[in-house]
């Protein structure tokens, strides 16, 4: 498992990380698969890696401000994907010491990527064209020590009462279906 990861990051270094967009539709996505994701159940709380796309990211965008991106397999609800993000905005304000918090200017899209698979010419799986789809939610976060409005929330408490809500969602949620989802 680790050689095959290995090897298409090392197809992708050669490209200049560049990757290829594709337009992904009902049929391209059924007939190419999303790998480990079709079928599965809603999206983690979990850091978004390059090993392992689905979960969260966040990058400090001004003072007292994040930007958290939520990315989960190609028609994950969108319900889902924003508790993940107010979770992870409560978490990073307790460990920030911050107050109060309020999440802005939130979007949801959509995202199909094609790259070509490494490994050694004629060896299993090399050089197959496969797509990456996924739905990804952008936040922007502003961290406050007092409410400027009634939208803030007090950050204390808030990360256990969002997480215990996401475990409970994480046992009740069905599955994602792939199949009602479009890029483009």
């Amino acid at each position: 498992m680790r050689r095959r990861a290995t090897a298409t990051l090392a197809v992708l270094s050669g490209m200049g990380g560049a990757l290829l967009v594709a337009g992904c539709s009902q049929s391209g996505i059924g007939a190419t698969g999303i790998g480990a994701f079709a079928g599965v159940g809603p999206v983690p709380y979990q850091h978004a890696s390059a090993f392992m796309p689905v979960g969260f990211s966040e990058s400090l965008i001004g003072q007292d401000r994040y930007r958290i991106e939520v990315k989960g397999p190609l028609g994950s609800p969108r319900e889902r994907m924003e508790k993940i993000a107010l979770t992870r905005a409560a978490e990073i304000g307790k460990d920030a010491k911050h107050k109060y918090f309020k999440v802005e200017g939130v979007q949801v899209s959509n995202s199909c990527k094609s790259y070509v698979t490494g490994g050694k010419p004629g060896s299993m799986g090399a050089g197959k064209t496969k797509v990456s789809a996924h739905t990804i939610l952008t936040a922007d976060v502003t961290f406050a020590p007092a409410p400027a409005d009634p939208s803030f929330v007090e950050t204390r408490g808030a990360f256990e009462r969002y997480r215990a809500e996401l475990d409970q969602d994480q046992t009740s949620s069905p599955p994602v279906d792939p199949s009602t989802a479009q890029c483009g």
